[in-house]
């Protein structure tokens, strides 16, 4: 792995996967969902195609198949999949010390996902995050194009005053290896161990242990 020997200005953190232990629970809502309307796929199925994705990838899946679903088939499902949330969502181990190190050291942190916002905003004030990143949650559904397109990624940077060559990404999903690519951002891939190694990593580097990502930035 590369060492950064100059710490990084800005640390852009995705949300589901790598902060939040949240994608399980998502996908098994999702899943759920997907099967009541007619579609034919595993719950493995559902966590590869669905992982790192936004609410347009579903219902276009939604609507190249066919499938019956209502208009307003968002509200029902995000009110399901946020309930659950609320009660069993943990953090990514390791992730409180990481963050701890990096406010201490005083390098700025934010959040840019694919995720909507009320659903950041949940999960992060379920696992006692939501105060390291409040006012520095950015959602792609508010830019306007989501990941891979590096919008929501140089949002982020703009919005912190920082230039795309000062900041760092931690993802852990393709789409986002991708959109830090396409903003000329340096990105670290979170496979935590006995994890699945993505298949396309764009350039990122990978690491297994949350706690140790300070010390990975050169901080």
């Amino acid at each position: 792995m590369r060492e950064l020997f100059q710490p990084p200005r800005l640390v852009i953190f995705d949300c589901d996967g790598v902060l939040v232990n949240s994608e399980p629970i998502f996908n098994r809502v999702l899943h759920e969902f997907l099967r009541s309307v007619g579609a034919e796929l595993s719950f493995q199925d559902c966590c590869d195609h669905f992982t790192g994705k936004s609410r347009h990838e579903v219902e276009q899946y939604l609507v190249d198949r066919n499938l019956n679903f209502q208009e307003d088939w968002s509200e029902a499902f995000y009110r399901d999949a946020l309930d659950a949330l609320r009660h069993e969502v943990e953090p990514i181990p390791g992730v409180h010390s990481a963050l701890r190190t990096l406010w201490n050291s005083e390098v700025i942190c934010c959040v840019a996902s694919n995720s909507l916002m009320k659903k950041m905003e949940v999960t992060l004030e379920r696992t006692g995050m939501l105060h390291w990143f409040s006012g520095n949650i950015y959602s792609a559904y508010d830019v306007g194009a989501s990941k891979p397109a590096p919008d929501v990624f140089l949002h982020a940077a703009k919005a912190n005053k920082v230039r795309p060559e000062d900041c760092v990404v931690i993802e852990d999903s393709p789409s986002g290896f991708e959109a830090a690519a396409k903003a000329s951002m340096n990105c670290f891939a979170y496979v935590p161990t006995g994890g699945k190694q993505p298949k396309e990593l764009h350039g990122a580097n990978t690491f297994s242990d949350m706690a140790v990502l300070p010390a990975i930035l050169g901080i």
